[in-house]
């Protein structure tokens, strides 16, 4: 406190010990640089643009499906049994023992189509009490692995329903964005309004005690000269006081408009330069054309196409619910080069020069549950009420707009004209004034 004193001065040492402030500058601040600062300091919308950012992160995400994946495997196999008599007569040996060492490199990845993709080659290191003392062999596998579906899980629609969803969200996220955008920017907007309409009534509550002091001035010098009495100066003074009292009220109006504002612009109360508008209220205002309003709702309300990304997402959804109602049909290929030979390089020089020991398949592959599946089946029946539900939403909201702006539209007509006809009233009130 000694400390504040000091910094102040004499003056403002005085003014704080009879509880009162220093005299506040003054910015003066039109609408723009009010909406500015607001984009600029306010947490709520730098909250809401951190869920779109997220929203589109995880939209990124999702194209990692299509990412290659690296596969590699070391590993030691060892096996030891007792032949059986047919193995005996192949084998010649009455007990199989061997030690081996796998070596394998692949690439997998998923294809637009929904198939599986895989590249690779496999090396072993053949150690076994078949083998000639001494002696070691590698045996190689090179090729690719196709599984593709048929019916489940087949095409672009399907494989890539994660990433179309995913979209979608971030689209809702962006609208919520807005709509929380267009909240905040549209009360900022409003309480600098109620800061110019609370400067306008201070002012005019000024002019109107001026006013109220010159009649009562004017009565009392009539009583003095015998031409008024004492009950028109008690109501000359009760009027004083009426607005007087009337200015106090408009004074602390201005107070709390201020404060709303400076809470939009992320300042605290008194912590700086008093805001003083700079614009003023303009009376002639055209209101906008019914049909126009709303063409122009349809094309940009948040809340509208934040629904008709939702409306896509059950689309999205019930296309995916029927796709798991079908049976998975799969077709697996693969072609493949072998080799064999005393060392690594020699096994693969036997399977990609030589090429004499190809291996391929080609086969179909159904899956078909026995009994109809509960769980496809009632999922399909959830979207497709969720389909509707979304769809009775976007009704609802459209509705909502058509009604909503229409009554906005009556109600600035309404206003304006209101507007007219108080303007005509002050005009009368002002000439019977200057008359009297």
């Amino acid at each position: 406190m000694n400390s504040r004193l000091s910094i102040l001065g004499p003056l403002g040492a005085g003014l704080l010990l009879l509880g009162l402030t220093p005299v506040q500058s003054q910015e003066g601040i039109n609408l723009n640089q009010t909406l500015n600062k607001v984009l600029e300091a306010n947490l709520r919308l730098q909250a809401s643009e951190l869920d779109h950012s997220m929203a589109v992160e995880r939209s990124k995400a999702e194209w990692a499906i299509f990412e290659p994946v690296l596969l590699l495997n070391l590993a030691k196999e060892s096996n030891r049994r007792e032949n059986s008599t047919e193995r005996f007569l192949s084998q010649r040996v009455s007990v199989f023992d061997e030690q081996n060492a796998i070596f394998s490199a692949a690439i997998e990845g998923t294809l637009p189509s929904g198939g599986n993709l895989r590249l690779g080659s496999q090396m072993r290191e053949l150690e076994n009490n078949l083998q000639v003392t001494g002696k070691t062999e590698w045996e190689s596998f090179s090729g690719a692995t196709l599984t593709q579906p048929l019916l489940r899980n087949r095409g672009w629609k399907a494989v890539a329903s994660q990433i179309r969803f995913a979209t979608a969200d971030s689209e809702v996220a962006l609208q919520d964005y807005r709509s929380q955008l267009a909240l905040v920017l549209s009360e900022a907007e409003m309480a600098y309004w109620d800061l110019v309409a609370a400067k306008a009534f201070v002012e005019m509550s000024q002019g109107s005690v001026d006013t109220a002091e010159v009649i009562l001035k004017d009565i009392r010098e009539r009583l003095d000269a015998g031409k008024a009495n004492e009950l028109e100066v008690l109501q000359a003074e009760a009027g004083l006081a009426l607005r007087e009292s009337n200015k106090t009220d408009a004074e602390q109006r201005l107070v709390d408009a201020s404060s709303r504002l400076d809470a939009f612009l992320g300042r605290r109360a008194n912590s700086g330069a008093k805001l003083v508008p700079s614009d003023t209220l303009d009376f002639n205002v055209t209101p906008p054309v019914l049909y126009d309003a709303l063409a122009e709702s349809f094309k940009s309300h948040p809340a509208y196409l934040a629904q008709v990304k939702r409306m896509e997402q059950a689309g999205i959804r019930l296309a995916y619910a029927k796709n798991e109602r079908l049976p998975e049909l799969d077709l697996k290929a693969s072609y493949g080069l072998n080799g064999l030979a005393d060392t690594y390089l020699g096994s693969l020089d036997d399977s990609y020069l030589k090429n004499d020991f190809p291996s391929w398949y080609v086969g179909l592959e159904m899956r078909y549950p026995i009994f109809d599946s509960k769980r496809e089946r009632h999922q399909l029946n959830a979207a497709k009420m969720r389909e509707q539900q979304a769809l009775l939403e976007l009704s609802a909201i459209e509705i909502e707009l058509v009604n909503g702006i229409h009554v906005l539209v009556e109600k600035v007509e309404s206003l304006r004209s209101r507007s007219t006809a108080l303007g005509r009233v002050v005009d009368l009130h002002r000439r019977v004034l200057e008359n009297e």
